[in-house]
């Protein structure tokens, strides 16, 4: 991806009123992500911590940033639809497409002085995922795809990792607070990381930098984005109960109601068999023994 220059010409197209067409263009999409960007390092290290109604917590780069997305959205797809994370933003569509703006996904690790957040934007068709991009600011990296490409970063297209049995090399990302909810076999041969953002690890994975993707009860634009990287790559994103992921049930800003696993098909059955779920309420076993 270019490099944080040329704001004017930025800001130009941002401010054009006009109707374009992501699947043709993708470097409008880059040009409002990069001004997004520019938004967010402004508060980087630097912000301070809200709580919200539902115990989660917001900033004022995520405010700034998803206001910046919304109208640059409204400004050049004035027909569609927007499902935006903050302040509960719905904007009806007289198009059958949706975008759904996650302005901070990683609001803890940006304010912690992490690196591993991103600003993340997925379009969805009939409620299905299409497009995603997902930049991520402070290494200046853009993952997108778009219906009959590749998953991309930086303009590179990349495959997945292999499918195959799980190797001691194998990395499988996780949400913050897996040991409340799963037990992983020492079987399980590979390492474990997290990144603190749903759409980055999805966008890792979806690209060849990690092999799965541990999922929680995560919302609409925490997935629609990377689901449409994902899937790009010939990966698929499952409920734990076996069920594949669709936007049908989520497209009101419910959470997901179990958890997921996302990666070649082969990868989520190798990992199903090493992991074992349980319900804290109902202290229900879900996985396998």
């Amino acid at each position: 991806m270019e490099s944080r220059c040329g704001c004017s010409l930025q800001w130009s197209l941002l401010r054009h009123d006009t109707t374009l067409d992501p699947m043709c263009d993708t470097r409008v999409m880059q040009t409002i992500l990069t001004a997004a960007g520019a938004v967010a390092m402004e508060h980087f290290m630097n912000a301070t911590a809200m709580m919200k109604a539902d115990r989660t917590v917001v900033t004022e780069a995520d405010l700034a940033v998803q206001a910046l997305l919304v109208d640059a959205l409204a400004r050049h797809y004035p027909q569609d639809g927007v499902i935006a994370e903050e302040e509960g933003l719905r904007k009806p569509s007289h198009s059958g497409r949706f975008w759904t703006v996650d302005p901070i996904d990683g609001t803890l690790p940006f304010l912690a002085g992490l690196t591993t957040w991103g600003i993340a934007v997925g379009l969805l068709e009939n409620d299905i995922p299409v497009a995603g991009f997902i930049y991520a600011p402070p290494s200046n990296d853009l993952y997108h795809a778009v219906p009959g490409g590749q998953p991309c970063r930086n303009g590179r297209p990349l495959r997945m990792k292999q499918a195959g049995p799980l190797k001691p090399d194998c990395i499988l990302l996780t949400h913050t607070r897996p040991h409340q909810r799963y037990e992983l076999a020492p079987s399980f041969p590979g390492r474990v990381f997290c990144l603190g953002s749903a759409s980055m690890h999805l966008a890792s994975v979806a690209t060849g930098g990690a092999d799965a993707v541990l999922i929680g009860h995560d919302k609409i634009w925490d997935l629609a984005p990377g689901l449409a990287l994902l899937r790009a790559g010939g990966g698929e994103l499952r409920y734990l109960d076996g069920a594949h992921v669709t936007m049908d049930g989520l497209m009101d800003g419910a959470p997901a109601h179990l958890p997921m696993l996302g990666g070649h098909a082969q990868t989520i059955e190798a990992l199903e068999s090493c992991l074992n779920y349980w319900d804290p309420e109902a202290v229900e076993y879900k996985g396998h023994e």
